[in-house]
């Protein structure tokens, strides 16, 4: 049986249809693929962008890390030294390996002033020139070695003192900072001067007091109250690198 004209005049116009509407749709998928591409081009490029900033991140640090390590060696000297110090693992810092008695409300590094002044004032110039020899080498390291170039150290001279029944907060931090005083000025007196133009650009000195503050001091004895708490009567020496851009 034959089919009529008007069945292929209806199919013409269904194929042709369809064409069309795929042709359509071709374009709108080939706009949108097209829009797509960019976005997704922009995409690329800010993670590629972001990549290589988390690269320059982690050789920054691992160059900082270097230098970490290059300052712990020259520190090395004085960790080993366990007459005249006595490194404090926990809390980063140095205090000294012997103990520091200062007379009732008293600071002075002087006879009259400091018990067993002759013994403790020998030790104590001995941690200066220590402590000089210590800085000297970091100075000579920094001008020989280009990536400890932008390093300097922070110095803090920090003095503490005992929590006894006749003393004020008030005056035992003053007291305080006036024992780091007179330790500075001592070394000074002596030839110790950590602020000579020599060291200019490599330490950063503070003198500070800590009174009955600041962490890791003696527990009390409960069954001798002054034994341990005298003992706070210390000095603390924090050597703190501080790096710039490497």
């Amino acid at each position: 049986m034959k089919k009529s004209n008007y069945f292929w005049v209806s199919y013409a116009d269904l194929m042709t249809s369809l064409f069309f509407i795929m042709l359509v749709l071709y374009i709108i998928t080939f706009v949108m693929l097209g829009q797509n591409k960019d976005e997704l081009q922009k995409m690329v490029e800010a993670l590629r962008k972001k990549e290589l900033a988390l690269q320059n991140a982690v050789e920054n640090l691992k160059q900082k890390l270097a230098v970490y390590e290059l300052v712990e060696q020259n520190l090395k000297p004085l960790k080993e030294n366990t007459q005249l110090f006595r490194y404090e693992e926990e809390y980063k810092r140095f205090t000294l390996a012997f103990n520091v008695e200062f007379e009732i409300n008293q600071y002075e590094i002087k006879q009259g002033k400091l018990k067993n002044y002759s013994i403790t004032a020998s030790k104590i110039e001995d941690v200066g020139r220590q402590l000089q020899k210590t800085v000297d080498v970091l100075a000579l390291k920094k001008s020989n070695t280009p990536a400890m170039e932008n390093v300097s150290y922070l110095i803090i001279i920090s003095g503490y003192s005992s929590h006894l029944l006749y003393g004020s907060r008030h005056n035992d931090y003053l007291l305080s900072y006036n024992r780091a005083y007179s330790l500075w000025n001592y070394w000074k007196e002596i030839g110790i001067d950590f602020e000579a133009k020599k060291y200019k650009g490599l330490i950063d000195l503070q003198i500070s007091g800590n009174g009955w503050g600041g962490v890791g001091r003696y527990n009390r004895d409960p069954e001798n109250y002054f034994e341990n708490e005298t003992k706070n009567q210390r000095f603390i020496i924090q050597i703190v690198p501080k790096i710039g851009d490497v």
